[in-house]
């Protein structure tokens, strides 16, 4: 079995390392444009607007599917659904709520979803919700059919996230530390954001592949990694948080927490969205020389940096080379805020 998740982790890379050698004089040429661009490349933002949410603890991932957010709370039994004025209108239950104290279930209990992301299949349009891996009981993850009223079904991922320990060489439990999750027509990508010296990593998985193996309709699918630096606040380097793919590009939040582990909370320092132009991809593969990417750091309205821990995010298109950015952050403490975002990339 450790030799089968070996070719799944080195087939990839072999296919990427070959389409370097061997592809034509103007890809290369194309990969060195992107990467121009990507150093030039400047982002701005700023905050329209901020909602705190005392009822909805923890907010963890966040999608917009048929002009409705979905928040995800990664101790929270619910999935809550916001109107496009960000009001929340509806809460729907992921498993039995029994025993769950104040709307929040106890750390070593929780099983820590921390993305999500919308899934088409066929007909039927679904949320499919992770949680972060770090341990046993954070192995799981849910696919709700927003299709079939809600449906809501409970995934075993406890070997998928083995092979995913192994892809990204981590020996020790509570390594794995999945925070964000986006697909497009293509690809299905993960982020894995690290503890200590460790780089944040993108996992691409190819869509189809991915989405078979989640349903139980196919093999384990192959990954490709890649592997980003981010800038620090103070002596904390920023950390993966949350993920969406939109025009060629992943747009990600960062946040700055100062934690020795993947379970336990830390002092959060600020935040940050960024973007990584996916043609540049290749230039990410070498974990020793991981790929600085543009990112702008959230503020408040008033201009001051925002001190809340960013956790995922949504970009709607706006005008040209402008976004809105709808971002959801969690305070430690059982509530939530939303940010409305401009985000300007120039």
């Amino acid at each position: 079995m450790k030799h089968r998740y070996f070719l799944y982790f080195l087939m990839p890379l072999l296919l990427l390392l070959l389409a370097c050698k061997s592809g034509p004089p103007e890809a290369s040429a194309d990969i060195s444009e992107t990467a121009e661009r990507m150093k030039e490349l400047k982002l701005t933002a700023s905050t329209t607007r901020k909602v705190f949410y005392k009822n909805l603890p923890s907010a963890s991932g966040l999608e917009h599917v048929q002009g409705a957010f979905y928040v995800l709370g990664d101790d929270s039994p619910f999935l809550y659904r916001l109107d496009e004025m960000y009001e929340l209108v509806q809460q729907y239950p992921l498993f039995d709520t029994t025993g769950v104290v104040k709307g929040r279930i106890p750390k070593e209990e929780k099983p820590d979803l921390e993305s999500m992301a919308r899934l088409s299949y066929g007909r039927d349009e679904m949320l499919l919700l992770l949680g972060s891996g770090a341990s046993a009981a954070r192995s799981k993850g849910y696919l709700v059919n927003l299709s079939e009223n809600m449906q809501v079904q409970e995934l075993d991922l406890s070997r998928f996230y083995t092979f995913l320990k192994q892809v990204l060489r981590l020996e020790s439990e509570g390594q794995l530390n999945l925070e964000g999750l986006a697909m497009d027509e293509v690809y299905a990508y993960l982020l894995q954001r690290p503890l200590g010296a460790g780089t944040n990593t993108l996992l691409r998985f190819e869509s189809s592949a991915f989405k078979d193996f989640i349903l139980g309709r196919g093999e384990m699918p192959a990954a490709a990694l890649y592997h980003f630096s981010l800038p620090q606040l103070g002596q904390v380097r920023a950390g993966f948080s949350g993920a969406c793919s939109l025009d060629g590009k992943l747009f990600f939040t960062a946040s700055v927490e100062d934690t020795p582990n993947a379970i336990d909370d830390g002092e959060v320092h600020g935040s940050f969205i960024g973007t990584i132009d996916l043609r540049a991809l290749p230039l990410a593969l070498d974990a020793a020389n991981p790929l600085p990417v543009p990112v702008v750091q959230l503020n408040n309205e008033d201009g001051s940096a925002y001190a809340g821990k960013a956790e995922s995010l949504v970009v709607l298109k706006g005008e040209e080379r402008t976004y809105k950015v709808v971002v959801v952050s969690d305070d430690d403490k059982g509530h939530s805020e939303l940010l409305e975002v401009q985000l300007a990339v120039e």
